[in-house]
């Protein structure tokens, strides 16, 4: 027996011992997985073979675990599957399903009966382990526990006016968290009819954003995929361009089934937001954890600003609220200063008037911050960045650390063996 073998084999609890967390899996692939995530978070799971029906069987028998994750691949009726397991367990248990049907129907009608997460084969490491810290489940030994995985960065862009640069700072803010900052990242352009993001950055319109806003039951991840158009291996880019001779039905629920789908494979949301549509666009306020409202330092500005921010404080009070200045520089309007004191909101970040990088980098269909990145505009653009995602990368630095740390440990203990 290798050494491996023989530390495995001791960690392996005996059947009337309560464990942390207990998994049925029917393939070595999801084995391995499930096996290698739930050490990081336990210090005796119980990894076993099989399915929904064994582990009826071993609840039966064993004491409830704190977190059961079960394959439900092989089940002709995998939500029923997973009922009869609700059943068998108190409460307190977080249950994890793991099958072969890609369905946000089934997903929804899962965590709506009370079922914690559902996850779709090939799991992989980063999804468990997300779907883990989901549970708010305590580990076995907190000093060696992990940090939960930091929630995905949902960035709404408003312009309290039209043409005052809210789809530029989407589009640099975008490319910044991609490439800068090394987020996966997706940008949504919500002004499906006059929306500038595709154009901004020379790619052709897709097409399924107007469908999944009306139609959110047809959102999955293959339809994500179909409606994405890739501009880097971080960035994706929703956009479209619909006629103007129909009317857009939107689904506002459609805000949260979008969102959730793209955050399994990205970090950062950016959402162009247009100022029409009020019911998706109090949603899409409801669903950020970061709005930015552009404006510009203009009486009318100042009007409109204050009437989004009135707006925000009413649907999604509480949320991170930064007013960016743009277009300044150029004598006209309101001293920033007069401004927010009008405003009775701080400017947070102030755009300088930077015809020239702009327009260079409108010509050539990229963002000015890699056409231009020593300008004055990309130096403020590169702060916006450095805020929006200072949590977000501390908080993961921790977790890498944490995990780094833990790795060693295991390693050196195979070596003592």
């Amino acid at each position: 027996m290798s050494t491996a073998e023989k530390f495995l084999d001791v960690q392996t609890p005996v059947e009337n011992t309560a464990a942390e967390c207990v998994a049925f899996v029917g393939d070595n692939q999801t084995h391995g997985v499930v096996e290698s995530v739930a050490r990081q978070f336990f210090d005796e799971p119980v990894v076993r073979d099989g399915g929904s029906q064994q582990a009826l069987e071993y609840l039966a028998d064993a004491p409830t675990p704190k977190v059961l994750i079960v394959d439900i691949g092989d089940s002709s009726a995998p939500l029923t599957a997973m009922l009869s397991l609700t059943a068998a367990f108190s409460e307190e248990t977080r249950l994890i399903g793991i099958g072969t049907i890609n369905d946000i129907n089934l997903y929804r009608e899962m965590v709506g009966a009370g079922i914690t997460d559902y996850l779709v084969k090939p799991v992989t490491e980063k999804a468990l382990a997300a779907a883990l810290c989901r549970t708010d489940a305590p580990v076995a030994n907190a000093s060696s526990a992990e940090p939960a995985t930091a929630k995905v960065q949902r960035i709404s862009i408003v312009g309290a006016r039209g043409g005052v640069g809210a789809s530029s700072l989407a589009v640099n803010l975008a490319w910044l968290l991609s490439q800068d900052k090394k987020l996966r990242t997706a940008l949504v352009d919500l002004d499906l009819e006059f929306g500038t993001v595709a154009l901004s950055l020379d790619l052709e319109p897709t097409r399924g954003l107007r469908e999944a806003l009306e139609s959110p039951n047809r959102i999955d991840s293959l339809f994500i995929e179909s409606a994405t158009a890739k501009l880097s291996e971080r960035l994706s880019v929703m956009a479209t361009e619909e006629t103007l001779a129909q009317q857009i039905v939107f689904n506002p629920e459609a805000i949260d089934v979008l969102f959730e789908a793209l955050g399994r494979t990205n970090e950062c949301i950016v959402a162009d937001l247009p100022r029409s549509a009020f019911a998706v666009r109090e949603r899409v306020f409801e669903a950020s954890s970061i709005i930015l409202v552009v404006t510009e330092l203009t009486l009318s500005g100042l009007r409109d600003t204050m009437r989004l921010l009135t707006g925000i404080e009413e649907a999604a009070a509480g949320k991170s609220v930064f007013v960016v200045a743009s277009r300044t520089g150029s004598g006209a309007g309101m001293a920033p200063k007069d401004f927010q004191r009008a405003l009775g909101h701080k400017v947070d970040f102030v755009i300088p008037e930077d015809r020239k990088a702009f327009t260079q980098a409108a010509n050539n269909g990229k963002p000015l911050v890699q056409m231009s990145p020593k300008s004055p505009a990309a130096k403020v653009l590169h702060k916006i960045a450095d805020k929006i995602s200072e949590g977000y990368l501390a908080q993961n630095a921790d977790k890498n650390a944490q995990g780094a740390k833990k790795k060693l440990s295991l390693a050196r203990l195979f070596k003592r063996g």
